[in-house]
């Protein structure tokens, strides 16, 4: 027989036994689906949480912090002289080596002081970081300005977002925290602390200072000379306003943060140590380029610390949900293979006549058993298209679900998105299924007897 003989044959049984078709088809379409689905859902997740890492982690970002510190004290030999690891300090000159590294987009040098109060003009004031950098290296990590810049003379400030929030009067604050402190469950009286904390100040241009409280010297308080705010941040996209203005920051340059520090009596180091830094900021081309990059930084003897264990924990979550959900697709497609192995069992006794006539006719056990065969295939294939649009069918109650799950989710929920990839997959799973559950029953078929069916005919 011809291959088109064989697939006419397998056809016309197809279409006689509806029914039978029918339930076999039903078992292979949803085990088709659920695989498609499957495999979506286990990229789509990957590419959400992909995102959500480079967002909330900056997963193509590199911190930087000296290997082996500064020490302050008289060396072991009474000289005099302050002791000092140079060769894992991190200093200027292995910035400007670090921005030559290939791959390398932005280096931000580092000098971050003590929490202080940032004292406005008028008296109010609010606790901030002070963080001494090269400003303009800001608009490298994505920090854009909501107004003015970076630039100027003199001594200037960059204010986060954050920043500009939260600036009380100490007198109103004071009896505040006191009433708190007698009644510290009362509504009114925390709305109205919450109320103050997110009031925004306009900053731009206004000169403000610094105050440090030096408990060390019984709670002796310094203030620093005069800076200008010359810049303010934009919020940044990927944090919602409550989390944005909880992160207070405010850069200066590295100039004027070593000057705060003498002024304020930060300063912890000799002064053979003022033109170190504490800690670096790396932006790297890629992700992909990360541990390069960090190997490259560590032969400066220096401490590289990365996100990418964030991506290796996710990796690992991702394959175990991605397990989970084939192994339901699996579990289902053994149940449609169950089926169509006894509806073909069935079969071959219901066409026993048919057989034994083909092998009469002088059909061999090879093409008796490839009739079967590609009869269990084309089901296969039936089922599997059918499963695929049973899978775009079932992909809005899939994203409507995890929706209701993923309302309060700071990127939104996650959405599934059919992979093209998955198409051609769930559809050959579903044919591979259909041929190795043809098998038995089309050697079963192969092996009946001609003369004992002619005599029963």
């Amino acid at each position: 027989m011809r291959i088109r003989d064989v697939i006419r044959m397998a056809w016309g049984q197809i279409i006689r036994r509806k029914m039978v078709t029918l339930l076999c088809m039903m078992g292979l379409s949803i085990g088709s689906a659920a695989m498609i689905i499957a495999l979506s859902i286990g990229q789509s997740v990957q590419t959400y949480s992909e995102k959500t890492l480079n967002d909330n982690y900056k997963m193509d970002e590199i911190t930087i912090t000296p290997n082996e510190g500064i020490r302050t004290g008289k060396g072991s030999s009474g000289s005099g002289q302050t002791s000092k690891f140079e060769r894992g300090a991190l200093t200027l000159e292995k910035i400007r080596i670090i921005q030559r590294l290939p791959h390398v987009v932005a280096v931000a040098p580092m000098l971050k002081l003590d929490a202080l109060d940032m004292v406005l003009p008028d008296g109010r004031s609010s606790y901030v970081e002070v963080v001494g950098t090269e400003l303009d290296t800001l608009s490298g990590f994505g920090y854009r300005y909501a107004q003015g810049s970076g630039a100027g003379d003199g001594r200037i400030a960059v204010a986060n977002y954050g920043a500009t929030f939260g600036f009380m009067d100490p007198k109103v604050t004071q009896k505040l925290f006191e009433q708190l402190n007698a009644d510290p469950y009362n509504n009114e009286l925390l709305q109205q602390y919450t109320d103050m904390s997110s009031i925004q100040e306009q900053l731009m241009q206004q000169r403000v200072q610094f105050r440090y409280e030096d408990y060390s010297d019984g709670r002796k308080t310094k203030m620093s000379g005069s800076v200008r705010v010359s810049g303010e941040l934009m919020k940044p996209s990927n944090m919602d306003d409550m989390s944005a203005q909880g992160e207070k920051r405010v850069y200066v340059p590295l100039d004027t943060a070593r000057a705060l520090q003498n002024e304020l009596g930060l300063q912890q180091v000799d002064g053979t140590a003022t033109k170190h830094l504490n800690s670096a900021l790396v932006k790297v081309e890629d992700k992909r380029y990360v541990s390069r990059v960090e190997e490259q930084i560590k032969k400066l003897t220096l401490n590289t610390q990365s996100n990418l264990f964030q991506e290796e924990a996710m990796a690992g979550q991702m394959a175990m949900y991605q397990k989970a959900a084939l192994g339901i697709g699996g579990f289902i497609m053994l149940l449609a293979s169950l089926s169509i192995i006894v509806a073909m069992i069935m079969s071959t006794h219901q066409r026993r006549k048919q057989i034994g006539v083909m092998k009469v006719l002088g059909a061999n056990l090879w093409q008796i058993r490839q009739m079967f065969i590609t009869e269990a295939a084309m089901l296969g294939f039936m089922g599997g298209v059918a499963g695929v649009g049973i899978a775009f069918a079932a992909l809005g109650g899939v994203n409507q679900l995890l929706a209701s799950q993923m309302a309060d989710q700071q990127n939104g929920p996650l959405t599934v998105v059919i992979q093209q990839s998955a198409l051609p997959l769930g559809i050959m799973f579903a044919v591979l299924v259909g041929i190795v559950s043809g098998i038995y029953p089309a050697i079963s078929a192969s092996r009946t007897n001609a003369l004992s069916v002619i005599k029963s005919m």
